[in-house]
């Protein structure tokens, strides 16, 4: 699967439910969601920009498969935690705001 649809297809969730928690007035919690979705791609493409340095041939996914398991490096786990945490937050909000809209 292409990592740049995955990773769109969360953004996109990710930033519609984010200002619809911002709407409706759990601002906090909207606010750090927009913050992880806009600069969450911005790190996984930056960090994948550099496979060319690795000379690495692969896809992006590939690339940080690679890097996070035989390199072991720690970028790509943090880029997995804050996806993690994203996500978790969509399904907050998502809760919250389904609930907010049952009271209603």
């Amino acid at each position: 699967m292409n990592l740049d649809l995955v990773l769109g297809f969360i953004t996109g969730m990710s930033f519609v439910i984010g200002i619809r928690t911002v709407m409706l007035k759990s601002k906090t919690m909207g606010i750090i969601q927009l913050v992880l979705t806009i600069t969450n791609p911005i790190l996984v493409n930056l960090w994948c920009a550099k496979k060319e340095s690795f000379v690495f041939t692969g896809t992006d996914f590939e690339f940080l498969v690679q890097t996070a398991f035989v390199d072991k490096m720690i970028e790509p786990w943090v880029f997995l935690i804050l996806y993690i945490v994203l996500i978790c937050l969509i399904i907050y909000n998502i809760i919250k705001i389904s609930k907010k809209k049952i009271a209603s």
